[in-house]
């Protein structure tokens, strides 16, 4: 009998909220990486999907989620409390979703305004019960996650469809899930990301700049030519 090793979760908790839901979720294999000063990507050891959960316009984090998540070829998810919503996503695969910058730009579309630059967000207050239901939100899309049979997607391009999949739907490989909680009045919601065009991190004809080797080769000295000698 064959057994799978349960998946790891690289957690990324930033503020008060973010560190008492992943105290709530993470497991033995799991790793725990605060972020409150900064998420380097240098410093996140080897993981099979991660999640950052945060305060609400932390963009600087979820672009560096993406980075991240895109060179890495590695399932991400972010998560951010406001003072009258839970929000949870987009689950973003690379591949054959949409980044969260896709998301952000929707959102702005739509008439959100974040908050100005410079203007740092104020640590949320939160119960018992909103930790309880962010774990939930959490656990709901990784447990998602798993149970979607996707082919191996690469960085280097969308992945080959599953089986039974149409080649012709316009929407394939768009979009990933958004669930939010009103904290008002109760009610969720799902709604899905459709990418923005040429989007420079998860469009395929900008693939090749997320390949991690150019970047690492960029670090190293460049080697001096050799003299010849007389």
């Amino acid at each position: 009998m064959t057994t799978t090793a349960p998946p790891v979760t690289a957690y990324l908790p930033q503020s008060a909220f973010g560190h008492a839901v992943v105290q709530r979720l993470a497991r033995p294999q799991d790793v725990v990486l605060p972020v409150d000063k900064g998420l380097v990507s240098a410093v996140v050891p080897y993981a099979d999907r991660l999640v950052l959960i945060a305060d609400p316009d932390r963009t600087g984090l979820r672009e560096d989620l993406d980075a991240l998540s895109f060179t890495r070829a590695l399932p991400s998810l972010g998560m951010e409390l406001t003072p009258t919503e839970l929000r949870c996503g987009p689950l973003v695969i690379p591949g054959r979703t949409a980044c969260y910058g896709c998301y952000e730009r929707r959102r702005r579309q739509h008439g959100y305004r974040p908050l100005p630059e410079g203007l740092g967000p104020l640590p949320q207050g939160y119960a018992h019960h909103h930790v309880v239901l962010g774990a939930g939100l959490v656990s709901m899309a990784l447990d998602l996650l798993e149970r979607r049979s996707l082919p191996a997607a690469s960085a280097t391009g969308a992945a080959d469809p599953a089986p039974g999949e149409s080649t012709d739907d316009p929407g394939r490989g768009l979009g990933g899930q958004v669930w939010a909680l009103d904290l008002v009045s109760g009610s969720t919601s799902c709604s899905s990301t459709v990418a923005v065009d040429r989007c420079p991190t998860c469009s395929a004809r900008y693939a090749h700049r997320r390949d991690g080797l150019p970047a690492l080769a960029g670090l190293l000295p460049r080697r001096q030519p050799r003299q010849a000698v007389v």
